[in-house]
C-alpha cells in the first residue's frame, strides 16, 4: 500500500481523532486535521511530522458549514488529491427526554451529522475524478440500539449509519469506499470525561488506539474488499 495517501481527519485534536491522525501518520500519509483546538492540532501536527509524515492544520468548527468545502480544498491544493476522509469529530450529551434543551439536540445532529454530511459532499467530487477513495464514520455501539436519556445522541449515531449505508450503494460504483466503525466505551474526552489511562475504567474500556487500529484496518484492506462496518466491544463485558 503507498504511503503517498493523503488523508483529512476531522476532530483530530484528542481523543480518537488524534489517535487515528497519529496512526496514519506514522505510516507517512499526509495529513490534513481539522478540530477546534489549533495548540493541539499544531502538538499532533509536530508529532506526525517527526515521525515522517506531513500535517497540514485546518483549525475551525465543523458546525460552520464553510469550513468543509475550505478543508477539501485546501487539503487538494497542498498535494492534489484526497485519498481518505475520517468523519470523526462529535459530541454527546444525555439527559432525560423531558429536560433536553432543543439547542443541545440541534447541536449534536450539526456536529454528529450535518457536519459528516458536508465533509463527505466536499470530499466526494475529488474522489470521483480519481476513481477512488476511502470513507469512515465514526459511530457507536449505540448507534444499533437505544438507551435511556441517550435521545439526541443515539438518533446522531442511528442517523450517521443510515447516511453510510446510503453512500456505500451511491459511491461504490465510483471506486468509492464507505464504513462505519462503531466502539462501545472508549477512555477520551467524549461527554465531559478525561482521558486519563489512570481511570478506573483503564481496566476494561476500548483505549482511542484501539479504535485507531480498527480505522487503520479499513484504510489498508485489499483492492477487492469493502468493510461495511466494524463493531467494537470492550473485552471484559462481566
Amino acid at each position: 500500500m503507498s504511503e503517498e495517501r493523503v488523508a483529512l481527519v476531522t476532530g483530530a485534536s484528542s481523543g480518537i481523532g488524534r489517535a487515528i491522525a497519529l496512526r496514519l501518520g506514522s505510516k507517512g500519509m499526509r495529513l490534513g486535521l481539522g478540530a477546534r483546538r489549533e495548540d493541539r492540532l499544531r502538538t499532533g501536527g509536530r508529532t506526525i511530522e517527526a515521525q515522517g509524515g506531513e500535517a497540514l492544520l485546518l483549525p475551525g468548527d465543523v458546525r460552520d458549514p464553510k469550513l468543509a468545502g475550505a478543508a477539501v480544498r485546501d487539503v487538494v491544493k497542498r498535494w492534489g488529491r484526497l485519498d481518505i476522509l475520517v468523519n470523526n469529530a462529535g459530541i454527546g450529551r444525555y439527559a432525560p427526554v423531558e429536560e433536553l434543551p432543543e439547542a443541545s439536540f440541534r447541536e449534536q445532529f450539526d456536529t454528529n451529522v450535518v457536519a459528516p454530511f458536508l465533509f463527505t459532499q466536499a470530499a466526494v467530487p475529488q474522489m470521483k475524478r480519481q476513481r477512488s477513495g476511502q470513507i469512515v464514520n465514526l459511530g457507536s455501539a449505540v448507534g444499533y440500539v437505544g438507551t435511556a436519556r441517550g435521545t439526541a445522541y443515539v438518533a446522531t449515531k442511528w442517523a450517521l449509519r443510515g447516511m453510510n449505508e446510503c453512500w456505500r450503494e451511491e459511491l461504490y460504483p465510483h471506486g468509492i469506499k464507505v464504513a462505519y466503525v462503531a466502539p462501545g466505551f472508549v477512555i477520551s474526552e467524549f461527554n465531559g470525561r478525561k482521558e486519563d489511562p489512570e481511570t478506573p475504567e483503564a481496566e476494561w474500556a476500548l483505549t482511542p488506539d484501539d479504535v485507531a487500529r480498527a480505522v487503520e484496518n479499513v484504510v489498508d484492506q485489499g483492492p477487492n474488499s469493502d468493510i461495511r462496518e466494524i463493531v467494537m466491544q470492550v473485552r471484559d463485558r462481566s
